[in-house]
């Protein structure tokens, strides 16, 4: 896609954004992160596909399965509380969705997000690559909105990068909704972020920024 059809796709903030973000990976200790934040009823979510079952997997278990996280990854998510979901279409294993309730630490900038007690927090959805064109996804998200509806909850929060439009349509065709907009820029140490207070943290020190969602 050229610069011109970006910018026409993506609008003139999100393409200046997306330039900015490329600009700041090149450069050490700097970078530069707008999410949109989602939420996706639960009244959105699809019915599972004929064959697919999505169930909750034990650190045992995923060890066991191949997917995109590395094990030091999924002992950090599980050690921070967080359950896997992992869908399967007969017994081949097509993708895995991460949750977590109550709040999330967002591993790409130092942020906390406080949820709301109706909703969970969905990130690292991972689908197998030779069934991405398939009905995996539809799965993966049927699984999720069962496992929602288990727990008493009525929606999923998300943090989706800006110009990201693979993953923020799906969402919308799920009648997906912008809760609104998080931006962190990192200057060495120093993070500054807008939706988050304090607005400055000291990146890593272990009190990040937070951003509360409970209203929403």
């Amino acid at each position: 896609m050229s610069f011109r059809e970006t910018w026409r796709t993506l609008g003139t903030a999100t393409t200046l954004s997306y330039a900015f973000g490329r600009v700041a990976a090149r450069i050490p200790s700097v970078s530069w992160h707008r999410y949109r934040l989602i939420a996706v009823p639960l009244s959105g979510m699809p019915k599972m596909p004929r064959g697919h079952v999505v169930r909750e997997l034990s650190a045992g278990e995923l060890k066991t399965l191949v997917i995109d996280a590395p094990l030091d990854v999924q002992a950090d998510r599980f050690a921070r509380g967080l359950i896997c979901l992992g869908a399967f279409d007969g017994e081949v294993l097509v993708g895995v969705n991460w949750l977590a309730r109550g709040q999330y630490d967002e591993d790409e900038v130092d942020v906390r997000f406080l949820l709301p007690d109706d909703a969970a927090w969905d990130t690292g959805l991972w689908i197998r690559e030779d069934r991405r064109l398939g009905r995996a996804f539809a799965a993966l998200w049927a699984g999720t909105g069962t496992w929602l509806a288990a727990q008493g909850l009525k929606r999923s929060l998300s943090r989706i990068a800006d110009y990201n439009l693979g993953s923020l349509r799906p969402h919308e065709r799920m009648g997906g909704r912008t809760l609104g907009m998080l931006a962190a820029a990192r200057l060495g140490a120093l993070q500054i972020a807008t939706g988050v207070r304090p607005a400055a943290v000291r990146a890593g020190a272990g009190t990040p920024a937070v951003c509360d969602l409970r209203g929403c």
